[in-house]
C-alpha cells in the first residue's frame, strides 16, 4: 500500500529529515523504504528484506551479526544503557525477537548506531564501514573494550589515603606561600611580614595605638594600593593583644610558619601518594586557587563531591591540589601533566577568574578524548558563566587527537551533579540525547541528558566533513 508523506514523516523525521527530501525526490529509495515499512506493518522486517532495502537505496548491506547486536538484543555490557536512547521512556525489544517486529524497535536500532557512530566515529559512513561485516561477537567484544570495568573499580580496594590538611592551611601549600616562606632564614625576610612592618612602622608615625586589628587594616591598603593582595591573604593570624614593636609584629606570624612547615611537608609526601596510584587514578580536579577563601572553597566541593554515598562503592581515587605540592614549580607541572593523561576523567572548576595552567589542562583532557566535567559556580555569575560554556562557547568541544572525534565537555552549575555524573561515568550509564540542529536536514548534536550539553557534533557541512576527514589523518 503506497505511503503518505505524512506516514514518512512520522517514521523517519525525528532523526532522518534528509531521508525524507531523499523519498521525495527519488521513486526508488521511496519504493524501497515503502516496502520496509509494509514489511513491519505484515509483522516482520527481516535481516534479508532489510538488506534487499539497502542495496535498493545504494547502501551497502550489513552482516547478521550487525543486524542482530543493533535490531534484536540490548547487550548488557555496553558504553550507555541501551534501553534509554528515547527520552522519557525506556526500550528494549522482546526477548527472543528474530526480526524487526515493530517500527518502534526499527528506530532504536537507528538510533543506537547513531550514538555509536558519534561517540565512537564522529563519522556515520565510516562507522557503518567499519561495522557492517562484523559478526556478533566482535561487534560485542568490540564495544565492551569501550567501557569501563565498573566490576574492578569496586574490587580494587582502598589505597593508602592522603594526609589530611587543615582546610585553612591549605593556602600554606600555594605557589605564593612557598616563595614567601620556603628557603627563608628569618621570618623579618618573608615579604608579606614586610607589609606588616611597613604597615606598623605608619601607624607608630602617627604615634597610634596598634592593635591586630588596625595592623590588619593598614596592611591591607598597603597591599591592594602596591597589588600584593595575594602576599596580604597570608596574613590570617588573629591575636588579640596590642603590639608595640617590630618584634612583636613578626613573633605574630612564628605559629603561621611553623604551620606552612607542617602542611609543606604533609602535601610533599601526599604527591608521593598520588604518584604511586596514578596508574589507576580515576579523576583529576582542574583549579585555579589565588586566595585562602579559593582553598576554603575547593576543600569543601571537593568533599562534596568525592563523599558522596553515590560514588562510595568505587573506592574513588582522585587527585586534590589543594593537598599537593612539589620541591619546583617544573616539577609540579610534570606531575600534573602526568595526573592529566592517567586520569579517567577530569573534572573542572570553572572560576569567576580562570588560568592558563587550569585550561592547559582541561585542553589536554578533552584532546585525549577523555570525559571532561565543568562545574561552574552556584551564584549569578557563575550561572552566565555557565549557559556561555555550555551554549556559547565553541572551544568547549575539541578534538581528540587519536580520531578527530570532536569530544565537548559536560557543563553544570551544581555541584550536586558531578556525583551523578561521575557515578553514570564509572558504571557505564551515561545518558544521552540526540537532536537534529534548528533549520538543518543533516546537523547532528549528541547531548548529555542531565545538563544538556553537547558532547558530539556531526556538521552536515559537506566541504567541512570532506575536507576534514581526507586531511586529518593524512600521514606525512
Amino acid at each position: 500500500m503506497p505511503k503518505s508523506p505524512e506516514q514518512f514523516q512520522a517514521a523517519f523525521e525525528e532523526f532522518l529529515p534528509s531521508l525524507i527530501k531523499r523519498i521525495t525526490s527519488d521513486a526508488d529509495i521511496r519504493g524501497a523504504v515503502e516496502s520496509g515499512l509494509d514489511a513491519i506493518e505484515q509483522g516482520a522486517l527481516s535481516w534479508a528484506r532489510l538488506n534487499q532495502i539497502m542495496h535498493l537505496c545504494s547502501e551497502a548491506g550489513m552482516s547478521e551479526g550487525f543486524y542482530r547486536y543493533y535490531f534484536l538484543v540490548a547487550p548488557r555490557n555496553h558504553p550507555y544503557p541501551v534501553e534509554k536512547v528515547f527520552p522519557g521512556v525506556d526500550f528494549i525489544p522482546i526477548d527472543g525477537v528474530e526480526e524487526i517486529k515493530s517500527l518502534r524497535q526499527l528506530q532504536w536500532g537507528i538510533r543506537r548506531f547513531m550514538y555509536d557512530a558519534m561517540l565512537y566515529w564522529g563519522n556515520f559512513r565510516q562507522a557503518y564501514r567499519d561495522l557492517r561485516q562484523k559478526n556478533y561477537q566482535e561487534l560485542e567484544s568490540l564495544y565492551v573494550a569501550k567501557c569501563i570495568n565498573e566490576g574492578r573499580l569496586i574490587r580494587r580496594g582502598k589505597v593508602v589515603d592522603p594526609i589530611e590538611i587543615p582546610r585553612d592551611h591549605r593556602y600554606l601549600i600555594s605557589e605564593m606561600a612557598c616563595k614567601t616562606y620556603d628557603r627563608r632564614d628569618s621570618l623579618a625576610d618573608c615579604e608579606h611580614i614586610g607589609l606588616a612592618l611597613q604597615a606598623f612602622r605608619q601607624l607608630k608615625a602617627k604615634d597610634s595605638q596598634v592593635t591586630p586589628d588596625i595592623l590588619r587594616a593598614t596592611t591591607k591598603e598597603l597591599a591592594e594600593k602596591s597589588g600584593q593582595f595575594q602576599l596580604f591573604e597570608l596574613l590570617f593570624e588573629d591575636p588579640s593583644a596590642p603590639v608595640s614593636t617590630e618584634e612583636e609584629v613578626v613573633a605574630l606570624y612564628s605559629g603561621q610558619q611553623e604551620a606552612f612547615g607542617r602542611a609543606r611537608q604533609s602535601a610533599l609526601k601526599n604527591t608521593r601518594t598520588y604518584l604511586s596510584i596514578c596508574n589507576d587514578l580515576d579523576v583529576y580536579v582542574a583549579t585555579s586557587m589565588r586566595t585562602r577563601d579559593d582553598f576554603r572553597e575547593m576543600a569543601n566541593a571537593c568533599e562534596l563531591i568525592f563523599r558522596s554515598e553515590r560514588l562510595k562503592r568505587f573506592n574513588v581515587r582522585y587527585f586534590d591540589p589543594t593537598l599537593s605540592a612539589a620541591n619546583y614549580h617544573e616539577d609540579k607541572g610534570i606531575i600534573e601533566c602526568l595526573m592529566v593523561k592517567t586520569a579517567k576523567v577530569l573534572v573542572y572548576f570553572a572560576q569567576h577568574k580562570e588560568s592558563l595552567g587550569k585550561i592547559s589542562e582541561y585542553a589536554m583532557a578533552a584532546s585525549l578524548g577523555k570525559p571532561v566535567v565543568i562545574l561552574c559556580p552556584e551564584d549569578q555569575r557563575g550561572t552566565e558563566i555557565f549557559e556561555f560554556y555550555r551554549d556559547k562557547h565553541p572551544l568547549v568541544r575539541l578534538i581528540e587527537f587519536e580520531t578527530g572525534i570532536a569530544n565537548g565537555a559536560i557543563v553544570t552549575n551544581k555541584v550536586s551533579n558531578v556525583p551523578i555524573l561521575l557515578e553514570r561515568i564509572f558504571s557505564n550509564a551515561m545518558e544521552y540525547d540526540l537532536h537534529l540542529k534548528q533549520g538543518t536536514e543533516a546537523y547532528f548534536l549528541l547531548r548529555e541528558r542531565l545538563t544538556q550539553s553537547t558532547v558530539r557534533v556531526i556538521t552536515d557541512d559537506k566541504l567541512l566533513t570532506e575536507t576534514f576527514w581526507n586531511n586529518y589523518h593524512q600521514i606525512e
